[in-house]
């Protein structure tokens, strides 16, 4: 008699008050995927009851990204090991192992024609490390930053760019390939717009901004600041249009990026484990995940109301 698995019921993410947590999202706009112990979780964004769980890692993984293809996801753990593994094959065949940084990685990000990757975190020697995706080969250093750095993102249009943002309250902008260090600014969660046109930081101090592109010249400041808490962290809306942020005061907010202004609020609750460490924005789906683990979908036309909550 064979066994075959039929159902699995995911964990939800394993979330520490104070640590932002890192969502990724499947290019495709079918997948989410998070981490929680030695596992990383991927589920279906439509019906989250369908998942799947690579559990290869030894010790525990902090993050997963898709690469931009799609076929690939790239984890890394608190090891400073990066697995970079098939998305297509039950089996989630391992295609490459590397180990960019000697401790924990925080996020990954791939360049947008799948063959780089830039990883960082709290390494003992350096806190990130750029290199190539099928070989490992180095093409630049993450350097210049004098804390463990804890958010990353590749500017998905040429030339190519990479931000970087630390516990030291700064930003690190990259020009290459080979990438080199160009300047600093103050901050704590990175990411840029899907065209590459702009990047949003947002910090511990409540504050998100809005910077350029290709020159990382400062665009101006969402709202004064934008929440009475830590903001943890920012999705952007395919289209470029519009910024999800993620606070520990409990609320996400929608912000218009051409009036510079906030379009809706959503209130998450009054306990502390309704602090938002989280956010993804996946096609038509707005995702936050909350210190309790819960993972709300938002819904735009009822701010009040979450559509559904995976508990």
């Amino acid at each position: 008699m064979s066994y075959s698995n039929k159902y699995i019921f995911a964990t939800l993410p394993r979330t520490q008050r104070g640590q932002p947590i890192v969502l990724g999202g499947d290019p495709k706009g079918k997948n989410f995927l998070y981490t929680n112990g030695n596992s990383v979780i991927i589920r279906n964004i439509e019906n989250p009851a369908i998942s799947d769980i690579y559990t290869e890692h030894s010790c525990a993984v902090n993050v997963a990204k898709y690469s931009p293809s799609g076929f690939y996801i790239a984890s890394g753990d608190i090891s400073g090991k990066v697995r970079i593994w098939d998305t297509v094959n039950k089996e989630h065949i391992l295609k490459n192992e590397f180990h960019p940084i000697g401790g924990p990685i925080k996020d990954i990000a791939w360049s947008p024609d799948n063959q780089r990757m830039v990883v960082v975190g709290e390494g003992r020697e350096r806190f990130g490390h750029v290199f190539m995706s099928e070989t490992g080969t180095s093409v630049g250093e993450i350097s210049g930053q004098s804390k463990p750095i804890n958010s990353c993102d590749f500017k998905p249009s040429r030339p190519f760019r990479i931000i970087t943002g630390s516990e030291d309250n700064t930003i690190a902008v990259f020009e290459g390939p080979p990438f080199k260090f160009k300047m600093t600014k103050f901050v704590q969660a990175v990411r840029y717009s899907p065209s590459g046109s702009h990047f949003a930081s947002a910090g511990f101090d409540g504050k998100v901004f809005l910077y350029d592109g290709a020159s990382a010249d400062l665009v101006s400041e969402l709202g004064n600041p934008a929440h009475k808490g830590g903001v943890y962290a920012v999705a952007w809306k395919p289209d470029g249009t519009q910024l999800l942020t993620a606070s520990g005061d409990k609320t996400c907010k929608l912000w218009d990026i051409e009036t510079k202004s906030a379009v809706s609020e959503f209130l998450m609750g009054n306990q502390v484990e309704d602090q938002q460490v989280s956010c993804l924005w996946q096609g038509d789906y707005l995702l936050t995940v909350s210190l309790s683990g819960f993972i709300s979908y938002l819904d735009v036309n009822n701010p009040s109301t979450p559509i559904r909550v995976i508990k």
